[in-house]
């Protein structure tokens, strides 16, 4: 039985209880003996399970953010080498007559390609026409408006519950 079905169980035996005018029988009293026992198996064993997921999730963001590392590391070498080819093909390779520069082996084609990209070199001195203005909702200013007691349209307080494990 999981903790769902005995917490229905447990519903049934309350409502029971409750059309009954909160007469136990010994009989209520077992199964709900039963029901709380089976409950606190079930609240330790999953417990367990918790802790242990989540010390698997603690290897796995370790281990994530080492593969980024070491994602970062091969990212950056790579474009370190892909300027400095650049670099030589723009000293050692023939250019064509669209100004392409191209170089060739038996088992590779290099060529380069002209792009143009924008250096921003003062930030302060940009016109603010050429600023972008982002929206974001700020949930805490939501919150505390409605605690306030302000009605915020599309948004409402939800009280929600977790369990500490220690």
């Amino acid at each position: 039985m999981n903790i769902f079905q005995i917490t229905q169980e447990q519903a049934q035996i309350i409502s029971f209880l409750e059309e009954n005018g909160g007469e136990a029988t010994q009989e209520v009293m077992d199964a709900l003996q039963i029901t709380r026992d089976a409950f606190n198996k079930k609240a330790e064993a999953y417990a367990y399970v918790i802790l242990k997921l989540e010390s698997e999730v603690d290897v796995i963001a370790a281990e994530i953010k080492r593969l980024q590392e070491l994602k970062k590391s091969k990212d950056n070498s790579a474009a370190r080498l892909r300027e400095s080819l650049t670099q030589a093909m723009l000293v050692f390779a023939d250019e064509d007559n669209k100004g392409i520069r191209r170089y060739s082996t038996p088992t590779i084609n290099l060529s380069t390609r002209r792009s143009e990209s924008v250096s921003i070199d003062d930030e302060k001195v940009i016109d603010s026409r050429f600023l972008v203005t982002k929206h974001e909702i700020s949930k805490s200013m939501i919150s505390e408006a409605i605690k306030n007691g302000l009605e915020v349209n599309g948004a409402s307080l939800k009280t929600k519950y977790s369990v500490q494990i220690k």
